[in-house]
C-alpha cells in the first residue's frame, strides 16, 4: 500500500517524465527523417517541375556523352567543351520532360509496332535517321530484320550477364548507348506528332489569301542600309526610353534558372623582358648547334636538348610533303627557305608571335616520288628456290601468279605480292629499308628498270622484288625544324602571383582592392553575370571553377584563394548578389537594352534625315548611303522573312515608277521604286500561300513548345557537382 501511495503522490512527475521521453523519441525520429531527406536533396542535380534527377543517373549519362565526344574529336574535351556537353544533357532532360508531359496530356504515344517500323521501315513508316545511323555504325544492315532482332536480343540484361566477365563492361556501355538511341527515336517521333498537331492550329483564311495575292507581284528596285552602317553617335538612349523598352519586352529577358553577379580582378601572366632575352639566348644556342651538326646523330642531339615543338625524321620528303609541315607550325617562308637552301644551312629566324622558328636543310637528293613493288618472300625452307624461280620468270611465268603460289608473306601474297609506297612523309624510304634494301643502297631499287627482278638477302630469308610503275624522279628533302616559344618563367609568374596575393590578403573590400589592382595594371571587371550553364567566367579560359564557387558562395563573399585558370590567368572574385529565376533585372541587361534602343533611334533618325534631303532618285540615295541599288522580283504582300513587313507594304502600295519616302523596315532603312507589276498565276498564288501557311504554322508550333519549356519550374543544382 505504501508503494501505491508513493506512486499516487508522484503521478504528475511520472506523466511529465513519460511526456518528455515520448517527445524526445518523436523529435529524434523527425530529425533522423529530416537528415535523410536533406541527404537525398543533396544528391539532386536537376529538378523539373518537381521531377528530380539524381546525380548518379545524370553522371552516368554525362560520362557516356563525354566518352563519345572524345572518340569523335580524338582528344580529351576541354573544360569549356565538357560544360557545353553538360548543358546539352541538362537541356535534353528538360526537353524530354516537357515533350513527354504534353504528349501524355494530349494522348500522343509511339506504339511498339510503330517503334519497330521506325527501326527497319515498313507499314508506311520510313526508318528513323537516328536508327539508320546507329545501325550503320554497328555494321548492321537496318533492312535486315534478323540482324536487327539479333542485336536487340544481345542487348538484354540476361544476354549480357551470360557473357564472359571481361566483355560485360563493354556490353553495358553499348546497352547504355542503345537505350539512348531508343529514347531519341521515340522523342523524335513524338516531336513530329506534336508539331503536326500544333501546325493545324494555324490556317490562312480565304480573305488572307485574297488580300495577299490579289494585286499580283511586282519587280522592285530598292536601296537599303543597316544600323551597323549608321555611325551617328548623337542619339543616346535616355533612362526613360531604356525603362520603357525593358518593360515592353520583358519576356526577352526571362531567366529559367537563377544567376549570380560578381566582380573580379584578373591578370594574364605574360613573359617579361628577361624571358624574351632568355628565349633569344636559347635560339642562338640551338641555331649554333644545328649549324655545327653534320650527321643525323648530331642533328638529333641538337634537338633533344630543346623541349619545344620540333620535327625531324631521317626519311626524305618530296616537295608536297614539305609543304604539309605547315600543319606543325612551319611558315611558307620557312618551307621556301628549305627548298632553296644549300645542304647544312639554317635560316635566320625572327621573333613572330612570341616564337622563333628554325629550319635546317640536313640533306637533299633526287629520287622517285613513289613506287609500286611486287615481292616474293621466301623463308629459310624455301630460300633455296631462288634460282628456280628466276628461271621460271625468265621463261615468261607471271610474277604475281608466282607470288600468290610461293610467297610466305600472307599479307601480300593474295594480291600478287603488290605493295604501294606512296612516298607519304618518307614512307617509301623507310618501308623499303624494312625489306632489306639498306645494305644495297635504296637507289638500287629506285633506279632499277621496270620489270627487273632484284634478290635481297636478309639472313636466312630472301626476297625477290620487282619495281613497277615508279613515278618520275623529284627533289627530296631531309629537314629539321624546331620552334622556340617565349614563355614566362617561374620568377615572372611568382611576381604577378605575389602582387595579386598581397591585394587579396590586405582585403578592405572590393573597392579598395580595385584601386590597388589598377595601380598594378591588373584587369577589373564588375557586375558580370554567371549561371549554372556558364562554361566560363567572361573571357577567362578554363574558369568554370570560379563559376561553381560563385553560385554556391554568399553575397559579399570574396574568394579565399587565387584561382589559376588555363595556366596563365590569375583571378580573385567577389559575389555581388544572387538573382532569382524569373526576369533578369534591368541593371543586368542594361547594356543590351541600350544597344537595341540606340540602334532603333539611329535608324529612325537616318530615315528622317534622308526624307529631309528630298532626293529624287534611288541612285542619289545609294550615293548618299555609300551603297548600291538592288532589284527584287516576285514581291507581293507575303512577307518572305529576308525583309521586314514594312517593305512589302511600301513595295505594293507605292505607285509604279514612283519613289517612296525613306522608311524603316525592321532594322533597315529602305527606299523603294516599283518597276513593274505582273499578274500572279493561280497555281503560283496557291503555292505561295501554302508555303506561307506551312512556314508560319511551323514557327508557331516551335514557339508554342518553347513557351512550354520556358514555363517549367527548373531547379538547377549542377554547380554543386561541376
Amino acid at each position: 500500500m505504501a508503494v501505491l501511495e508513493k506512486i499516487r503522490n508522484s503521478a504528475v512527475l511520472i506523466v511529465v517524465v513519460i511526456a518528455i521521453a515520448l517527445l524526445a523519441f518523436i523529435v529524434g525520429d523527425a530529425l533522423q527523417q529530416g537528415t535523410s531527406i536533406w541527404q537525398r536533396n543533396q544528391q539532386i542535380v536537376l529538378s523539373i517541375d518537381g521531377e528530380d534527377v539524381s546525380i548518379h543517373d545524370y553522371q552516368a549519362r554525362l560520362q557516356d556523352m563525354e566518352r563519345m565526344a572524345q572518340e569523335r574529336i580524338g582528344a580529351q574535351p576541354t573544360d569549356e567543351q565538357r560544360m557545353m556537353i553538360n548543358n546539352q544533357l541538362s537541356q535534353e532532360y528538360i526537353t524530354d520532360y516537357a515533350l513527354n508531359k504534353i504528349a501524355s496530356d494530349l494522348g500522343l504515344k509511339v506504339t511498339a509496332d510503330e517503334f519497330y517500323a521506325l527501326l527497319i521501315g515498313g507499314k508506311g513508316v520510313a526508318p528513323s535517321p537516328v536508327a539508320s545511323q546507329f545501325f550503320s555504325s554497328m555494321g548492321i544492315d537496318a533492312s535486315d530484320s534478323k540482324m536487327v532482332n539479333d542485336f536487340i536480343a544481345q542487348m538484354s540484361d540476361r544476354q549480357i550477364e551470360a557473357q564472359p566477365q571481361e566483355f560485360q563492361e563493354q556490353m553495358r556501355m553499348l546497352q547504355s548507348r542503345w537505350i539512348g538511341v531508343q529514347k531519341a527515336i521515340v522523342n523524335t517521333r513524338l516531336q513530329q506528332k506534336l508539331e503536326a498537331l500544333l501546325r493545324r492550329t494555324y490556317k490562312l483564311t480565304d480573305l488572307d489569301r485574297e488580300i495577299a495575292l490579289s494585286d499580283g507581284s511586282r519587280t522592285v528596285a530598292l536601296v537599303r542600309t543597316t544600323p551597323s552602317l549608321i555611325t551617328d553617335s548623337t542619339h543616346r538612349a535616355t533612362d526613360e526610353e531604356i525603362k520603357k523598352y525593358y518593360d515592353e519586352h520583358k519576356n526577352y529577358f526571362r531567366m529559367q534558372s537563377p544567376s549570380t553577379e560578381l566582380s573580379f580582378i584578373s591578370v594574364q601572366v605574360v613573359p617579361s623582358a628577361d624571358d624574351y632575352r632568355a628565349a633569344e639566348t636559347t635560339k642562338d644556342e640551338v641555331m649554333s648547334a644545328l649549324l655545327a651538326a653534320s650527321t643525323r646523330k648530331d642533328v638529333e642531339e641538337a634537338l633533344r636538348a630543346h623541349h619545344g615543338n620540333k620535327f625531324f625524321r631521317p626519311t626524305y620528303l618530296i616537295g608536297s610533303e614539305l609543304d604539309m609541315l605547315a600543319q606543325v607550325g612551319v611558315s611558307n617562308d620557312e618551307i621556301a627557305f628549305a627548298k632553296a637552301a644549300q645542304i647544312g644551312q639554317v635560316n635566320a629566324p625572327q621573333l613572330v608571335s612570341d616564337r622563333y622558328n628554325l629550319i635546317k636543310l640536313v640533306d637533299k637528293k633526287r629520287g622517285v616520288e613513289s613506287i609500286n613493288v611486287r615481292l616474293i618472300a621466301l623463308d629459310s625452307l624455301r630460300s633455296t628456290q631462288v634460282d628456280s624461280i628466276q628461271r621460271l620468270l625468265a621463261s615468261g611465268r607471271d610474277f604475281a601468279a608466282l607470288a600468290q603460289e610461293l610467297s610466305v608473306d600472307t599479307s601480300t601474297a593474295a594480291n600478287g605480292g603488290l605493295i604501294t609506297f606512296p612516298g607519304q612523309y618518307g614512307m617509301l624510304d623507310s618501308a623499303i629499308t624494312e625489306f632489306g634494301a639498306a645494305q644495297m643502297g635504296l637507289d638500287t631499287l629506285y633506279k632499277a628498270p621496270i620489270g627487273q627482278v632484284i634478290t635481297i638477302d636478309r639472313g636466312q630469308n630472301k626476297f625477290l622484288v620487282k619495281a613497277v610503275n615508279p613515278k618520275p624522279v623529284v627533289d627530296k628533302y631531309q629537314v629539321a625544324f624546331v620552334s622556340i616559344p617565349v614563355e614566362f618563367s617561374d620568377k615572372t609568374f611568382d611576381e604577378r602571383y605575389n602582387a595579386l596575393n598581397t591585394i587579396l590578403n590586405e582585403g578592405g573590400g572590393f573597392d579598395a582592392m580595385e584601386q590597388k589592382a589598377v595601380k598594378e595594371g591588373f584587369n577589373v571587371s564588375r557586375d558580370v553575370a554567371v549561371a549554372a550553364e556558364s562554361p566560363q567566367l567572361s573571357f577567362i579560359p578554363s574558369s568554370r571553377q570560379i563559376v561553381s564557387w560563385a553560385l554556391n558562395a554568399d553575397e559579399g563573399e570574396v574568394t579565399d584563394k587565387i584561382f589559376r585558370c588555363s595556366n596563365d590567368h590569375l583571378v580573385i572574385a567577389q559575389v555581388n548578389r544572387h538573382i532569382a529565376a524569373g526576369f533578369a533585372p534591368l541593371s543586368m541587361v542594361r547594356e543590351q537594352v541600350i544597344a537595341e534602343v540606340e540602334a532603333a533611334k539611329r535608324t529612325e533618325a537616318l530615315a528622317e534625315s534622308l526624307s529631309a534631303k528630298g532626293l529624287s532618285s534611288l541612285e542619289a540615295y545609294a550615293a548618299e548611303l555609300s551603297t548600291q541599288v538592288d532589284t527584287l522580283v516576285g514581291v507581293n504582300y507575303i512577307v518572305r522573312g529576308s525583309e521586314g513587313a514594312a517593305f512589302n507594304a511600301k513595295a505594293m502600295t507605292t505607285a509604279l515608277g514612283s519613289l517612296s519616302k525613306p522608311f524603316v523596315a525592321r532594322t533597315e532603312v529602305m527606299v523603294v521604286r516599283p518597276i513593274s507589276a505582273e499578274p500572279l498565276a493561280k497555281e503560283v498564288a496557291q503555292s505561295q500561300a501554302e508555303q506561307q501557311q506551312s512556314a508560319t504554322s511551323s514557327q508557331i508550333s516551335r514557339r508554342a513548345f518553347f513557351d512550354l519549356v520556358q514555363s517549367l519550374k527548373i531547379t538547377d543544382n549542377r554547380a554543386r557537382f561541376f
